[in-house]
């Protein structure tokens, strides 16, 4: 646990003599070699006409001489991406350290078993690193769902257990977080210590990389002093390049695995959806593929017009037109964005590309048997830029290594190395100026020369972005509703940065379109609905706050159930400037679905007043709920509102409910893995 036991008895008198201020929040509390001329036509596992290039096989075999140390496997679980760049990254050093390296998204398990198809039959002397990321409770990442479930039933006696499975295995694990959440790494953890449970050997011990702090310099001093040497002492391995892998790495020396082809407009553009083979596309791209365009048919304004200081908005689309969209209350949308229309314009011409030009992208030479499609082609220039590529947002220090050997300028390619290599130096200049790799090129190293097939490598893919959805399937089976605010920043140059998915969908007119996918989420009512549910929703937060409410609603009005009590608590600076969603609320107390309004306006008095505050005021009421009564408690905002609000129930637990801190503790544990504690959190 990261809760520090030495001040919780100062904590509990300060929370009840409601003096408890943000600073108490405890952040580290509880992811073609050729083209031919012609297009060829293969079918696809959907059963539709997939137009893709033909490729010529590469030669894949080991040679001893070139990759002395053998075969690497490198297997990441991402949710944004983050973990398969640092995979990506040992995939290509790799060779000059003497492995041959093979990049592996542990989404592949989906379909095949882990031990069979993404090792081999033969386990012994394999080797393999585990780069992966936490969601939520501490639970894997969407794409690494089935690896865990495959470990864990061989590993726990309720399963096939199989404590030989992966005998033969030698593994190292680098997990990423950020201890601004609770469950700091903990699915990394998980898998360095589930691993050997299923016969797997361990050679380093897990490496826990910190977000919210320097996560890629804990990757460089993890890479550079424990794994490579680990591997090499072990395996052999180690050629006379290895020694100028980090020389290589400052100037940026860049490769791309692609080559771009222009085409005519005639040449025939398959269909995104259907016209890709799923084996053909990488897996951490599917989205590109596979999101739906669905019309937005409502959008509102939740604040007043009294209110300068932003904009939220409540919007609605429709998934009706789409028989494989469906949701569960309160699950996540997924909106893919696109960037602004004079960012791609100015891209396009500091490139030197028209935006109406169509082009294939295939493989590079030697790059055959590892290609697979990051966005559907052929595209225009225009799609590629404003939907694939991140424009806007800060490139990592690895990226910017990489983009300075585009640099022509001497002294401008020192200043993008400086902020590769200089956490402040890089927080300065690219952080809180909010520099994108748009900014980069076009105005602040204008001296970055890069042709199309590079760019498309070195910049980042646009990834999307997740709303709680803030409607209930019940009462609106084909409306989804998002709860949105709507992202404006100055910037130190006197210009402004749009968040690029919350301007897109702020917009879209009335029936044009979005594209979207619908992604599970944590928040489930309770399966007895007679039990009671506390639930803590601050500003957007409140989104599937407002879904709960929907549901119980057509619980006990529709379908008659006896349902239990509906405490909400809700936070916001004054009740006349951002109280989203006044009216709905005021009528489901009016109805008789919510049993307790207990709102924190901080601006309203001198003394600030937040969610946590409140909860601490209530703690006998609170306390019978959770012990007495089986309450579910659902938390949705920022990580820090969330760390106040769990320090405020486990001193309510600890004192009210007499548990004591260690009681109080186990409690909330338990809590968490009988799905009674959902938090759904963002930094």
């Amino acid at each position: 646990s990261h809760i520090y036991d030495s001040i919780m008895d100062t904590l509990f008198d300060q929370v009840f003599n409601f003096e408890v201020t943000t600073t108490l929040a405890l952040s580290t509390i509880i992811a073609l070699v050729c083209f031919l001329g012609a297009w060829a036509t293969k079918k696809g596992s959907w059963g539709d006409d997939v137009y893709a290039p033909d490729m010529l096989s590469d030669d894949d075999s080991i040679s001893d001489n070139e990759f002395p140390g053998g075969e690497l496997k490198i297997f990441f679980g991402t949710q944004t991406g983050f973990a398969e760049t640092f995979a990506n990254q040992i995939g290509r050093e790799g060779a000059d350290f003497g492995f041959k390296c093979t990049v592996v998204n542990l989404e592949e398990c989906e379909s095949t078993d882990f031990r069979e198809v993404c090792l081999t039959d033969d386990l012994d002397g394999c080797k393999a690193v585990f780069l992966v990321s936490t969601y939520g409770e501490g639970e894997p990442p969407d794409a690494a769902k089935a690896f865990h479930d495959q470990i864990r039933s061989r590993a726990d006696d309720s399963g096939e257990k199989d404590a030989s499975y992966l005998d033969g295995l030698d593994f190292a694990v680098f997990a990423l977080g950020s201890t601004q959440y609770e469950h700091f790494c903990g699915f990394g953890k998980w898998v360095d210590q589930y691993l050997p449970m299923v016969g797997a050997k361990r050679i380093a011990d897990v490496c826990l990389g910190d977000d919210d702090q320097d996560i890629e310099g804990d990757f460089e001093e993890w890479k550079a002093n424990v794994l490579w040497p680990t591997l090499q002492a072990k395996y052999g391995g180690g050629s006379d390049k290895a020694k100028n892998v980090s020389v290589e790495a400052a100037e940026g020396v860049a490769k791309t695995p692609y080559s771009v082809e222009f085409v005519d407009s005639g040449v025939p553009v398959p269909d995104r959806v259907h016209g890709f083979a799923p084996e053909t596309v990488n897996s951490s791209c599917k989205h590109y593929f596979t999101a739906i365009d669905c019309p937005v048919v409502a959008s509102r304004e939740l604040r007043s017009e009294k209110d300068t200081s932003g904009s939220t908005l409540h919007i609605d689309i429709d998934i009706s037109h789409n028989a494989t969209l469906k949701y569960q209350t309160a699950d996540n949308l997924a909106v893919l964005p696109v960037n602004d229309d004079k960012i791609v314009a100015k891209v396009a011409n500091k490139l030197g590309l028209d935006l109406d030009a169509q082009f294939v992208l295939n493989p590079a030479n030697g790059k055959v048997d590892e290609f697979k499609h990051i966005f559907p082609t052929p595209c225009t220039v225009r799609e590629c830029l404003a939907r694939y590529c991140d424009l806007t947002s800060a490139p990592r220090r690895s990226e910017l290594k990489v983009l300075a050997s585009y640099a022509s300028d001497s002294e401008q390619k020192q200043m993008i190395l400086q902020a590769a290599s200089s956490v402040d130096y890089y927080q300065e200049a690219v952080i809180e100026k909010r520099v994108g790799i748009a900014d980069m090129i076009t105005s602040v190293y204008p001296s970055l020369e890069i042709t199309l097939d590079h760019f498309v490598h070195v910049c980042p893919r646009l990834k999307p972005r997740y709303y709680t959805i803030s409607s209930s399937s019940s009462v609106n089976p084909n409306i989804v509703s998002a709860t949105v605010s709507i992202l404006k920043e100055d910037k130190p140059d006197g210009s402004v940065f749009n968040g690029v998915c919350s301007n897109h969908l702020a917009g879209i007119t009335k029936n044009n379109m979005c594209r979207v996918f619908i992604r599970d989420s944590t928040f489930r009512l309770p399966q007895d609905p007679s039990k009671p549910i506390i639930m803590v929703g601050p500003g957007t937060g409140i989104a599937p706050m407002r879904a709960l409410l929907q549901e119980r609603s057509y619980q006990k009005h529709v379908e008659k159930k006896n349902v239990g009590k509906n405490i909400l608590y809700f936070g916001c600076k004054r009740r006349d400037l951002d109280y989203l969603y006044a009216d709905e609320l005021e009528a489901f107390q009016k109805e008789g679905t919510l049993t307790d309004l207990q709102l924190a306006f901080s601006r309203e008095r001198e003394q600030k007043v937040y969610v946590q505050y409140l909860l601490a005021k209530n703690m006998e009421e609170t306390c019978n709920l959770l012990l007495n009564e089986g309450a579910y408690v659902y938390v949705c905002g920022g990580t820090r509102m969330g760390s106040d609000v769990m320090v405020a129930i486990l001193s309510i637990l600890a004192i009210q409910g007499k548990l004591g801190p260690d009681g109080a503790r186990a409690y909330i544990s338990q809590m968490q893995s009988d799905a009674r504690y959902i938090q759904e959190l963002w930094a």
